[in-house]
């Protein structure tokens, strides 16, 4: 078992547990109201939509569904959602839990964050995604037609439940697009090794997490350091834009990463040593690193990221595994970078 504390604009705890033994323990105290809703989606109520049950035999217990997928994650279900809080009468007393993974935390922490203007949630991640990052840091969204989470607040859970048995029922597909994620933390810190990646476990979740954790306590809202958790994103938002949502978040960002390496070979004019290192780490995710997109419609879909500033966007680039920066890159400059380098990345 693994804990940390977060302690930004709300103090809570994250537990990494093998299994919901800790649960009563840990969660429990914080439902404080009589009423909880458990808000996950189709594939998670298969496997564990009864699983939580047990610990609220006190409460008034209500279970909203969404579809699965990243196309769920939008202003209808979230409207769904908190239509449902207000007519099962749901008060500020009362809490969310989040049960699945980062589209139904994203969406289910928008929602609890607007609902009256902010009831208690309580995340239980259930794809390693999720528990490697975004149940942790307090960023909740839904998309628009415009873009990927266009619309969101930041708002803290008030724990965090990391049961790594949910992981015994991941299909590989969902583990590889956990790993895209993970990859990212072993840019961004030293902490996470290749050989880390082997070996999915609760270490490893804790790792990660810390990583995070550290950066969010020093910028909760994004207005600095936060931005390096962005890394591949500029570019993988785009590509999981482009292709419909077909691709997973975590297939988009190792696409996006590759981008990335090859901007910051020609920003910082990286040696071939450098750069080999860092495509051996892209390349331990086993994902797919293809892009079948042009370089104008990347560029067309990087004007609506929310990391734009005007004509620029404020891009992670990469000294060195464990040396990210954040530099201001015109999208132009951008597009004429990835037109340079498109030629490698067809042949990956």
């Amino acid at each position: 078992m693994y804990e940390l504390k977060v302690r930004a604009s709300k103090t809570y705890d994250i537990t990494i547990a093998e299994d919901l033994s800790l649960f009563s323990e840990r969660i429990l105290p914080l439902v404080k109201g009589a009423s909880v809703a458990i808000i996950t989606d189709d594939k998670v109520m298969g496997f564990y939509g009864g699983a939580l049950d047990g610990f609220f035999a006190a409460k008034r217990v209500i279970k909203i569904v969404i579809k699965r997928g990243e196309k769920s994650k939008n202003a209808t279900n979230y409207l769904k959602i908190i239509n449902a809080l207000a007519e099962n009468g749901f008060t500020r007393a009362d809490t969310v839990i989040a049960l699945g993974g980062g589209v139904v935390g994203d969406i289910a922490g928008f929602a609890a964050s607007t609902y009256m203007r902010g009831i208690t949630l309580i995340a239980v991640p259930t794809t390693l995604l999720a528990m490697v990052d975004s149940s942790v840091g307090g960023k909740t969204a839904i998309d628009l037609k415009a873009g990927k989470n266009l619309c969101g607040t930041f708002y803290q859970p008030s724990a965090v439940y990391v049961n790594t048995g949910f992981l015994k029922t991941l299909p590989v597909k969902e583990i590889k697009n956990g790993l895209g994620e993970v990859i990212k933390y072993a840019f961004l810190s030293d902490t996470v090794k290749r050989e880390d990646i082997r070996d999915i476990n609760a270490a490893l979740i804790y790792k990660c997490l810390k990583i995070k954790r550290d950066i969010v306590e020093k910028d909760e809202k994004e207005s600095g350091c936060r931005a390096l958790l962005n890394f591949g994103h500029t570019v993988g938002h785009a590509i999981e834009k482009l292709s419909g949502y077909r691709l997973s978040h975590g297939a988009c960002v190792a696409r996006g990463m590759v981008y990335a390496v090859e901007i910051s070979r020609r920003i910082y004019g990286l040696s071939d040593e450098t750069v080999a290192r860092m495509y051996a780490l892209l390349t331990s995710g086993k994902h797919d690193l293809s892009c079948g997109y042009c370089a104008e419609s990347i560029a067309r879909q990087i004007t609506a990221d929310k990391k734009r500033y005007g004509d620029s966007v404020n891009f992670v680039a990469v000294k060195d595994l464990g040396k990210a920066e954040i530099v201001k890159i015109k999208i132009s400059d951008i597009e004429k970078m990835i037109k340079d380098y498109e030629n490698s990345f067809k042949s990956f």
